[in-house]
């Protein structure tokens, strides 16, 4: 982009992260959003690395700080369960804060987890007894603002809705052009999401390792599935953790795209860009640009804002890069215009 006439101050960075990889030095324009111009300086050289968002795909925003967590580095996060109305007010823009995708109440069976798990307030789940009361518990949600519908299939500690009704949401959120998560948990309960065409999972498998057949249907399906790998252990590993990063490598493996995600609010996790995740990820085979990718995403940066994430430094040298990505990711920080001046003084 050619820069017109203008009185915004040029800011130059070291690299961009643009989707495919990093771009060396790099001058945007801006006040409260940032516009890539050619330039070869600028009015202000910033220095560091700037990535146009860093997300969490899996927060329970209730149960921890939002602001806590873009100062940390996070720029968007999804909540995948609360209570709707108290989630609703956090869809505001609001500075100091992340922009905040919900999921409202858990969609799951009369009974059915996390209802009795002791971590979700009254209203974060929606108990129903059959299709009808499912496809009505999709209309709310959506009506409360969520922009996807989670269900919980966790046999391991209750019922589930059965097949028809699993079905029944699947159908009326994508009726509506939304998404559908599934919480998967317990034997088969991958292959139910599966048969019911949900499109993410909220965590990679963990209770069961998946067979080829199945790892291949949700590569083909366009699945994705969301890390949180960890919570199981939350830095000394269990066997749910080991199965999860070995269902990961061969999903991978095959084609399948892992978002980055921590389920923030289970247990003690980084509030922020948690070091530990990403190299759990590492661990599971992403390549450097699938594990930037899993928490950068892919869009391209010529308009970033109004805010967006930072690291002081370049971006570790290709080849070296799979050791050094987390600790150096686990180093950004939430900004805005505004902010990053003040910060590269």
């Amino acid at each position: 982009m050619t820069r017109a006439s203008s009185t915004a101050p040029t800011l130059g960075f070291d690299a961009v992260w643009n989707g495919d990889g990093f771009v060396g030095h790099t001058v945007f324009e801006g006040t409260s959003t940032l516009r890539r111009v050619d330039a070869a300086r600028a009015d202000r050289e910033v220095g560091g690395t700037l990535f146009p968002r860093l997300v969490d795909h899996h927060t329970h925003l209730g149960l921890t700080d939002p602001g806590l967590l873009f100062a940390n580095g996070i720029t968007e996060a999804i909540d995948l369960g609360w209570i709707p109305e108290v989630a609703a007010a956090w869809l505001p823009d609001r500075p100091g804060h992340p922009l905040v995708h919900m999921a409202g109440a858990l969609i799951t069976a009369a009974g059915g987890y996390p209802v009795n798990a002791g971590w979700g307030p009254p209203g974060s789940s929606a108990e129903v007894a059959d299709a009808a009361e499912a496809v009505e518990a999709v209309r709310v949600q959506l009506i409360r603002g969520a922009s996807r519908i989670k269900v919980t299939l966790n046999s391991d500690a209750g019922p589930t809705v059965d097949d028809a009704t699993l079905l029944a949401i699947v159908v009326e959120a994508h009726s509506a052009g939304f998404p559908v998560t599934v919480h998967a948990q317990g034997a088969g309960q991958v292959s139910r999401a599966l048969d019911a065409g949900a499109d993410q999972l909220a965590h990679a498998p963990f209770s069961e390792p998946l067979d080829d057949s199945t790892l291949r249907r949700a590569v083909d399906k366009g699945m994705t599935w969301v890390s949180t790998l960890d919570i199981h252990g939350w830095g000394t590993p269990t066997p749910d953790f080991h199965t999860a990063v070995d269902n990961i490598h061969r999903f991978t493996a095959l084609g399948g795209r892992v978002l980055y995600g921590t389920d923030l609010g289970n247990g003690p996790l980084a509030v922020g860009v948690n070091e530990r995740e990403l190299r759990a990820l590492s661990q599971a085979g992403l390549s450097e640009v699938q594990l930037v990718r899993s928490i950068a995403g892919e869009s391209p940066a010529d308009t970033i804002g109004p805010r967006f994430s930072w690291v002081p430094t370049p971006p570790p040298s290709t080849g070296s890069a799979v050791d050094t990505l987390p600790t150096w990711l686990a180093s950004a920080r939430g900004h805005t215009v505004t902010t990053i001046l003040g910060a590269s003084e």
